[in-house]
């Protein structure tokens, strides 16, 4: 029914009983099991997705092309391409999403709203220069 946008094989695994303090950049696919306090950023021009397992927790931000939750969030999380919240997942913090599917029993405390893409901004903004043509 839903399609997911990229699938990355896993290159870097955080264990459950791991705990890190501090910002972390990535590329690739990250998994996470443990925990993480600091923001998780994929690098510039990098590609990648974050797979969060459901004893894991991030209390910072996320920014990444794919995230796949099932853990607990607690700061904002901006996936350009597919963001997935299982049944376990708790958010605590303001979304941007490409694409989302959301599962029973996640909860979500925060704002929710779409990345408007370059293709939809094109068609607006053709829209309305046919408009003032008239």
């Amino acid at each position: 029914m839903f399609k997911r946008k990229k699938n990355h094989a896993i290159d870097t695994l955080i264990d459950e009983t791991m705990n890190i303090r501090g910002s972390m950049n990535f590329s690739g696919g990250i998994r996470l099991d443990g925990k993480l306090y600091g923001n998780l950023t994929l690098s510039d021009g990098a590609t990648g997705s974050v797979i969060m397992g459901p004893k894991s927790k991030i209390s910072g931000d996320i920014k990444t092309d794919t995230a796949i939750i099932a853990g607990e969030v607690k700061g904002n999380i901006e996936a350009q391409d597919f963001l997935e919240l299982h049944a376990t997942a708790i958010v605590n913090g303001d979304i941007v999403y490409g694409d989302i599917e959301i599962h029973t029993g996640a909860i979500l405390n925060g704002n929710v709203s779409k990345i408007k893409t370059s293709k939809a901004l094109k068609k607006v903004s053709n829209k309305k220069e046919k408009n003032d043509d008239k």
